[in-house]
């Protein structure tokens, strides 16, 4: 049985909830199962306010498993993404389909059965907590792992011919009329040659 403790609460598939914009999961009946015990589901999120660096113009959508193990429960998923980029050579926008994947393992901060806190391992990342209401916030995971799953150099296609260095024109729309620049190793030989006419 899911539950929420924010509002406003949209619930998007059985299980998922996003909570103010943050997509939780109650996972206390998972804690209370053996391990090995695993619970499927489809995720399809609206991200737009995700992080200010990625322009989704798509639901995140993609299965997601979430598995008992002897410390906590593992979430691991395949989603699929359309984002909003700039092209690094043309610098014309472009939507491209993004791929991420999510492998994280999630430590409760209180015991399911007792309510007793539980020591948290040293170095353990606060997104990766269960908190106390026994809920995981995939949230910030998400956000790192589709930061990462960015192109690092997106083209809005691959033989995109860029910009004019000289003029700026796109020069996938065509030609421009500048002269193109003199290739930097025959400057010495183009010195020589000046120099020669000069003398003759």
């Amino acid at each position: 049985m899911t539950e929420c403790l924010l509002l406003p609460i949209m619930r998007t598939d059985a299980g998922i909830f996003q909570v103010g914009g943050r997509v939780k999961y109650n996972v206390a009946q998972l804690l209370k199962g053996p391990p090995g015990l695993t619970r499927h589901y489809e995720m399809t999120e609206e991200i737009e306010s995700l992080d200010e660096g990625i322009k989704a113009t798509s639901p995140l959508a993609g299965p997601v498993n979430f598995t008992r193990t002897p410390d906590g429960i593992l979430a691991t998923g395949k989603f699929r993404v359309r984002v909003d980029l700039e092209c690094v050579r043309c610098l014309r926008n472009f939507v491209s389909e993004v791929g991420v994947e999510l492998e994280e393992e999630f430590r409760p901060t209180v015991d399911v059965v007792s309510g007793k806190s539980l020591p948290i391992p040293d170095g353990w990342e606060r997104a990766n907590l269960i908190d106390a209401s026994h809920t995981i916030d995939l949230t910030e995971v998400l956000r790192q792992n589709l930061l990462v799953a960015l192109p690092t150099y997106p083209h809005c296609r691959p033989d995109c011919a860029g910009l004019c260095p000289q003029c700026g024109k796109d020069l996938n729309e065509g030609p421009c009329d500048c002269t193109p620049p003199l290739d930097p190793r025959l400057s010495v030989l183009a010195s020589l040659l000046k120099v020669k006419e000069g003398e003759e």
